[in-house]
């Protein structure tokens, strides 16, 4: 599998590298054409794969009442018909992939002229994390990512709709939240001094040792953290501390790259507000969730198809813009050759 995806992730490196001489309608045919093969894998992956053992256990046992209580309702529902049809897990596979993957591109299509260096982020980092092992992650995220478009536009009715379908694919959308409530605001000078100094006071809350979680009710969210204190203490998480992963220090320096150019890139992009909120929210999370790694790193994944907007807007701010390619193309296969090294993903 690793294999197939590098091979995909190579052909978009090269494409990004000429698309800006690409006519639409090329672009359209290899984006479909590439759609269809990340469809396929997210289908067929082998049962090995990170997390899918515990998919197909949730799919067979999804009237037991501690997958009920830890299970978002559209994987319960799914699974209930799918196995009165007397499908297997496979089709739920293929039902989260046609949902995922056709919109993401869609919406990366729509949202940048760069889709096939977006495309580069995204399958290097955020394909195999999202949508071959987190697959119900995947789904939201794919409609987050839609969300920023109307929030942009202050549709807040068709905002909020896309958000609260996000969450019946996986709670932890409601960690978007405070993107939903202040993402559009203008970013002035006093945003630009909370945004750069948020991360830096996060970081002295993490290395003081407090935790949000000890101000969130228990009763709310009880069995999910549950749920995630049991796979930190059975090793699944990441054991790498938020600080000192390569992902982490790299959105750090983003966050600050887009402060600095932020006038520069608000010419370009209509969602640069929203971008750059959830920059600093997700690096925020890494760090005040940290108590539970599991957990910290799932919310910080939750935002990364935004980070995949984000990254390529370095494109308008740093020349040549084919160095900024290559760059972002080294950064993305830097991390999934650490996560395959750590095998994170297929076992």
């Amino acid at each position: 599998m690793d294999i197939l995806i590098l091979s995909i992730f190579a052909i978009v490196v090269v494409f990004s590298l000429i698309e800006d001489y690409m006519p639409a309608w090329q672009k359209i045919l290899i984006l479909t054409t590439i759609g269809i093969a990340l469809i396929c894998i997210s289908t067929f992956k082998p049962l090995t794969t990170a997390d899918a053992s515990n998919y197909e256990s949730n799919f067979y046992n999804n009237d037991n009442i501690i997958v009920e209580a830890i299970t978002e309702p559209t994987y319960l529902y799914l699974s209930r018909l799918y196995l009165t049809l007397g499908f297997g897990i496979t089709a739920i596979f293929l039902t989260y992939a046609l949902f995922a993957i056709p919109l993401k591109l869609t919406m990366l299509w729509k949202m940048t002229p760069f889709v096939f260096t977006a495309m580069i982020v995204y399958i290097g980092i955020y394909y195999p994390m999202h949508d071959v092992v987190q697959i119900r992650c995947g789904v939201a995220t794919a409609f987050l990512l839609w969300a920023i478009v109307p929030l942009a536009q202050r549709q807040y009715f068709r905002t909020l709709i896309l958000f609260i379908v996000a969450m019946l694919f996986h709670y932890s959308s409601l960690a978007f939240l405070p993107i939903l409530l202040f993402g559009n605001m203008k970013i002035n000078k006093y945003w630009k001094w909370i945004l750069g100094s948020a991360i830096p006071i996060c970081l002295l809350l993490y290395f003081a040792g407090f935790s949000i979680l000890s101000l969130v009710p228990q009763s709310l969210i009880g069995g999910k953290i549950d749920y995630y204190k049991d796979l930190s203490e059975t090793g699944v998480s990441d054991s790498l501390v938020p600080y000192s992963q390569l992902r982490f220090k790299t959105e750090f320096a983003l966050l600050y790259v887009f402060i600095f150019f932020y006038d520069t890139i608000e010419k370009h992009c209509s969602y640069a507000p929203i971008l750059i909120k959830v920059l600093a929210l997700e690096l925020g999370y890494h760090l005040l969730f940290a108590e539970i790694e599991v957990l910290g790193n799932r919310l910080h994944d939750l935002f990364g198809m935004c980070n995949v907007l984000a990254y390529i807007q370095c494109l308008y701010c740093i020349k040549p813009r084919y160095a900024v390619r290559i760059g972002i193309a080294l950064f993305s296969l830097a991390h999934y050759l650490e996560q395959m090294i750590n095998d994170m993903y297929f076992h």
